[in-house]
């Protein structure tokens, strides 16, 4: 208790000053997003919030910008509690602006996938009455080929409704700004295996404390001063981690497209200490000039499994900077890793933060014993709202030991059955990954005539290297079990991947 006292202390949370200002926050904001960045506003006025190419915005012009904002948006299109907008934005100050905004009108926010296709779009649009959807360049493409006829606002483009301008846009004389408690924040899940589906969270300020404290606890967050995020704020790891950046008042930078060379650019740049990232672009950062980490400190990776692999790689490079957040849209951020677990246990994703349950059930749904594969279903507080029962079954398969660390074993739907045999295809992934000439690796099942499933993997290798299935197969009969080898192994320039850096195994079957 007096460490996690003296860290918020630390991070100017925990004097009295500090604490006059967040229940000032509460009262002047309500209960929604807005009262976290008038907090950082009261707290670090002067202080960069965010920079994002050319541009950056301190916390006090944030706040302001963003209560302009939030006031044209009612005035001028009557947007207020109960109604469904969606933000369709890659990493932006406008997509910020917009979220932070929307929360204060007590609006239902919809994060939506700049990446979805125009099917998955559809499918949404006739789910789900938005009276308004905001978007970039990217999103304007979309919508151009949806059947979406109503409230389109951009966030950029130079005319007088944008996004961009409406923040700069005094608030009237004789206009009152109508603030509401939290609406809905809404994220989508799935996606890769057809429509999205929707993860509800109430965005309150308490329902972050847990997650908040275990950061700061075994992180030691509070202590550094910039962090880039890179992952997509649309996603719920990217907008977790935009909310703890914000309580803590420091630099956030953003960058609108991940390419290695350019992160690597603003790493220096801005001498970054926390990156926040999912593991296809640690990897890559990682095949840059090892100078670009030279301000880090802590590496948040999630989103993605983290392979053995590129866990030692990361620890053999940067001693104890990697961190693995696990959680899914419904579940929020649930367990976690620290650099110590990960270099005692490689393939571990952590274990559980305070405020959640565990259980790993067998598919009677009931639990199983220690070291035990079944289905991992979590419980917390900060848990989707709109499912009866707060268990949530994540559909992966892990196991737990008796010291508490969870490893996984594979989405559900991957469990392969080969002549009568479960096989894991995540684990022959991992032997694959060990081979130095192999970048990336993905392994499905496939119908077999004699066992009924085999195994098939895809390959792509490492820049100049040469490999070929015979020299594979060969280096494989020690590594693999039986029913662990390839039926066939295909080598790919470029193994698929989603928006949030995940192997499209649809697309691979």
């Amino acid at each position: 208790m007096f460490k996690t006292f003296k860290k918020l202390y630390q991070a100017k949370l925990a004097s009295p000053r500090g604490l006059y200002r967040l229940l000032a926050s509460v009262l002047r904001s309500k209960t929604n997003l807005m009262a976290l960045l008038d907090f950082a506003a009261r707290t670090y006025p002067k202080e960069i919030a965010i920079i994002e190419g050319s541009r950056q915005i301190s916390y006090a012009e944030l706040y302001q910008e963003t209560l302009q904002l939030a006031a044209q948006l009612q005035k001028q299109y009557q947007l207020n509690k109960g109604q469904k907008v969606g933000l369709l934005c890659k990493n932006h100050i406008p997509f910020v602006q917009s979220l932070f905004a929307l929360s204060m009108l007590g609006v239902d926010v919809y994060l939506l996938n700049v990446a979805m296709n125009s099917d998955q779009l559809e499918h949404l649009l006739e789910r789900h009455q938005f009276r308004a959807i905001i978007h970039d360049e990217q999103g304007a493409v979309l919508l151009a080929q949806s059947s979406f006829d109503h409230l389109q606002i951009h966030s950029h483009t130079p005319c007088q409704n944008a996004i961009i301008e409406l923040a700069k846009r005094p608030i009237p004389k004789n206009f009152t700004l109508k603030k509401s408690s939290a609406g809905k924040l809404v994220i989508l899940t799935g996606g890769t295996t057809g429509h999205f589906k929707t993860a509800v969270r109430k965005p309150s300020l308490f329902t972050f404390l847990n997650p908040f404290f275990a950061l700061l606890n075994q992180l030691n967050l509070g202590s550094y001063r910039s962090v880039f995020i890179i992952t997509p704020i649309y996603h719920g790891f990217g907008v977790a981690a935009l909310l703890i950046s914000m309580i803590l008042g420091v630099k956030i930078i953003l960058a609108q497209q991940f390419k290695a060379e350019m992160a690597s650019q603003l790493m220096r740049q801005h001498q970054v200490e926390v990156l926040v990232l999912v593991p296809i672009m640690l990897q890559r950062l990682l095949q840059q000039d090892l100078k670009n980490f030279q301000y880090n400190k802590v590496i948040l990776s999630g989103g993605a499994a983290l392979n053995p692999t590129l866990v030692k790689q990361t620890s053999r490079r940067l001693p104890n900077q990697l961190a693995n957040l696990y959680g899914t849209s419904e579940a929020g951020f649930c367990v976690m890793a620290t650099g110590k677990d990960l270099q005692d246990f490689p393939t571990t994703i952590g274990k559980k933060i305070k405020g959640v349950e565990i259980k790993i059930l067998d598919k009677n749904k009931q639990e199983v014993p220690s070291s035990k594969v079944g289905m991992l279903c979590v419980k917390s507080s900060w848990t989707m709202t709109n499912k009866a029962d707060q268990w949530i079954e994540t559909g992966d398969l892990a196991y737990m030991d008796n010291k508490g660390y969870c490893f996984l074993c594979g989405r559900i739907d991957d469990l392969v059955i080969s002549g009568g045999v479960n096989v894991y295809p995540v684990e022959l992934e991992h032997i694959l990954l060990q081979h130095n000439a192999i970048f990336q690796a993905a392994v499905i099942g496939i119908p077999d005539v004699e066992y009924g499933q085999r195994l098939k993997a895809f390959i792509s290798l490492q820049p100049k290297a040469q490999l070929n299935t015979l020299a594979l197969k060969e280096w494989l009969k020690e590594k693999a079990t039986g029913p662990q080898k390839p039926k066939e192994i295909v080598f790919l320039e470029q193994i698929p991947l989603t928006a949030l850096g995940k192997i499209d195994k649809k697309k691979l079957s």
